[in-house]
């Protein structure tokens, strides 16, 4: 059995949790069973250096509807949690707002995307290294994966960029050997998305797209969960 820290930095609106779930649920749904999950909620009681990160075979970050264009006092510390992760050689996936949290913490800027919010199903592209990382062991240099977001990691500072995309440059990334990022949700099938999307109705509507129309070409993205399998298989120790 392999000992994950889900660090959870944001929780699902309460009135979607009895609908879809929470974050915890998302990620065992597609780790399966070989991982137990601890959760900690980061928001609530950062961890700081001595928490004993090196007792874990892994961390997760997830998503938050929190921003870090918007900063709190927690987030720096959970920005130190990452750097004290790797430096004890602690495989770290970060998702979405966790993948931004890794490009902060590693010396990258993170910003409110021009392009406005990204949101369901969109393809991304590996980069020549991104087709040769573990991440994205056996999956094809264009992938399906879902997405939420309206801030995107603009600078990579010390990190390396390892997938991009049409509306947001920095969808994957990597710092060193054993900590990663990706801006999309390998976590999330398509009905999370959609009632994502439904939730936010009032506020998705651009020029470009109505709102149906991003719910009509939403769905499952099994490569995109791969990459999440891949994280447990080739990363966690």
């Amino acid at each position: 059995m392999k000992r994950i820290l889900l660090y959870k930095t944001g929780e699902t609106a309460p009135e979607l949790v009895r609908d879809i779930g929470d974050y915890e649920r998302w990620f065992a749904r597609v780790m399966g069973d070989g991982v137990e999950l601890e959760i900690h909620l980061g928001f609530a009681e950062p961890r700081r250096h001595n928490m004993g990160l090196a007792s874990y075979d892994g961390m997760v970050i997830t998503g938050s509807p929190r921003s870090l264009v918007a900063p709190e006092p927690w987030m720096d510390e959970a920005a130190e949690t990452v750097r004290c992760a790797a430096e004890a050689g602690v495989p770290v996936l970060g998702v979405c707002f966790g993948h931004q949290l890794v490009g902060y913490a590693f010396g990258g800027r993170v910003r409110r995307n021009p392009n406005g919010w990204e949101v369901g199903t969109v393809e991304v592209t590996l980069t020549d290294d991104g087709q040769r990382d573990p991440l994205f062991h056996g999956l094809s240099p264009r992938l399906c994966v879902n997405q939420s977001h309206q801030d995107e990691v603009a600078e990579l500072g010390s990190a390396r960029r390892l997938a991009t995309g049409a509306r947001t440059s920095n969808q994957a990334i990597a710092v060193g050997e054993h900590v990663r990022g990706v801006q999309f949700h390998p976590e999330m099938d398509g009905a999370v998305v959609r009632r994502l999307i439904e939730h936010r109705r009032a506020i998705l509507g651009s020029d470009e797209e109505t709102v149906d129309q991003m719910l009509e070409r939403t769905g499952d993205t099994p490569d995109a969960e791969a990459v999440l399998r891949n994280f447990v298989c080739h990363f966690v120790r």
